[in-house]
């Protein structure tokens, strides 16, 4: 499977849960609620077999990666680089309420937004939680970690799960 496979993969399954909710019924929602702040990471993990969870992000930070090479899986945290609330499930959720959500949106969202990463837990607490720094340019995916000093390198494990993208016109 490609990058761009697995994308479009969570695009179109992102959007049929997402397109078949009832957005105005509070209890549907509120029952819902769970599923839908974990469906992008559980479809992501259930798109590769056989690997720990831990093996399926994006990036890696330099520590977390040589406890990967060991199967030593203690103290490891699986992240969202950008937050994925705020930059790709709250658009979603808003735009499928309004009834305009296609899964182009959704595909272009997880394009720029979604990219995970292995850190350490110690690693893990320096970061804030739930929001990018402040001079945040929208492009930069890094930046909440480069803003405390972690270093991320692109995760082996992930890269051999995963053919190359396919360049346009290939």
């Amino acid at each position: 499977m490609t990058a761009d496979d697995l994308l479009q993969h969570l695009a179109n399954a992102y959007f049929k849960v997402l397109s078949s909710t009832d957005w105005t019924d509070p209890v549907v929602v509120s029952g819902l609620r769970e599923g839908l702040n974990k469906f992008l990471s559980n479809a992501h993990l259930a798109l590769f077999k056989g690997e720990n969870k831990y093996h399926k992000t994006h990036w890696t930070s330099q520590g977390a990666l040589e406890q990967l090479e060991r199967r030593d899986h203690r103290d490891l945290v699986w992240e969202h680089l950008v937050p994925k609330t705020r930059y790709i499930q709250g658009p979603c959720e808003r735009s499928a309420r309004q009834g305009t959500l296609t899964p182009e949106f959704i595909e272009e969202l997880l394009e720029k937004y979604w990219h995970l990463a292995t850190i350490t837990k110690q690693e893990d607490r320096t970061l804030h939680p739930l929001q990018m720094p402040n001079e945040w340019d929208m492009e930069n995916i890094r930046a909440r970690y480069e803003a405390v000093g972690i270093k991320l390198i692109p995760n082996p494990f992930f890269t051999k799960l995963c053919e190359p993208r396919r360049r346009p016109g290939t």
